[in-house]
């Protein structure tokens, strides 16, 4: 680990209960962590500043996904169904958005991520074998009446730079970079078995991709498309990324593994709850949110201890 980043330090500082089966997360402008509950069809809201649930929002079935976008609110993919659940600023349901096409068991079926700049979110469908695209600025917001077809697409992340779309692909192992406006895939990455999760840190251009299928997570370089791989001793669920480029991923066994962002060298097991899952960093606090599926629980990790 680089001398400005002591991982040894780092542990979780609370465990917050929220509902059945907790799997994505994602934070908003305003202090807030959005956790989808898979069991209970629900969206608990924690306040990052006291790490408590201020309100628990009801959505649609199966919710597994969420992201956030700092003019629109909060978008939630619901694998049962393949609806978006809207969510506007003020934390109110606003819209259920029917996608279409044919929907499965969560956790492994449907993503979505947002891109502000050009007011779209997408969503994967698994199962369905498509790329939905919802135009987030209409009122309600609009699902584009045609989906793209893309062979089994699961995890997503946005290139904010570039206005991309990288997904990975489980059953095929590989990521493919999606141009939206186009309808094109413009390049298919070979990577690691069953990529899963995926984030991108756009400044260096990488994007971090967890091989669930192995114990790697495959480095992209998102300007040569070379790939690299470093192996997290378990297997990799989700990756989320920090300012500084350091990458967080959430293993099997229950912990979280940090991949330092100028050596790729990999730290000691944090030990977490039970299964965890989606996980998301909250910039003002500077903490580390963990969704633990097995447990009903979020574990909360002080990153400015390290």
């Amino acid at each position: 680990m680089s001398e400005t980043f002591n991982t040894e330090r780092l542990r979780v500082g609370a465990t917050i209960p929220v509902g059945v089966g907790p799997v994505g997360v994602a934070v908003d402008v305003h202090d807030q962590v959005f956790v989808t509950n898979s069991g209970s069809g629900t969206v608990s809201v924690v306040k990052s500043t006291t790490n408590t649930v201020t309100t628990t929002i009801g959505v649609g079935f199966g919710p597994v996904s969420v992201a956030t976008d700092p003019q629109f609110g909060v978008f939630v993919a619901n694998a049962g169904g393949n609806t978006v659940s809207v969510i506007d600023r003020f934390n109110h349901p606003v819209a259920t958005l029917d996608l279409g096409g044919p929907s499965g068991p969560p956790p492994g079926t449907v993503r979505v991520a947002v891109d502000h700049l050009p007011s779209r979110a997408h969503v994967t469908n698994h199962v369905g074998q498509r790329l939905s695209t919802i135009h987030t600025s209409a009122n309600p917001p609009l699902v584009r009446p045609f989906a793209m077809e893309v062979p089994g697409p699961l995890g997503i992340a946005i290139d904010p730079m570039k206005h991309v779309v990288y997904v990975t692909q489980p059953d095929l192992g590989t990521v493919s970079v999606i141009d939206p406006v186009a309808d094109e895939v413009t390049a298919t990455i070979p990577v690691g078995h069953r990529p899963t999760g995926i984030s991108i840190d756009a400044p260096r251009r990488r994007a971090y991709v967890a091989d669930s299928g192995f114990t790697t997570v495959s480095i992209i370089d998102m300007t040569t498309g070379a790939v690299h791989d470093v192996d997290v001793v378990s297997h990799p669920v989700a990756v989320a990324v920090d300012a500084k480029g350091n990458a967080y991923v959430s293993l099997s066994d229950g912990a979280v593994r940090v991949i330092d962002a100028e050596s790729s060298s990999v730290s000691a097991a944090i030990p977490v709850g039970s299964k965890p899952e989606g996980l998301a960093v909250e910039p003002h606090s500077n903490r580390l949110y963990v969704a633990n599926r097995g447990d009903g629980t979020v574990s909360v990790i002080d990153l400015a201890g390290g």
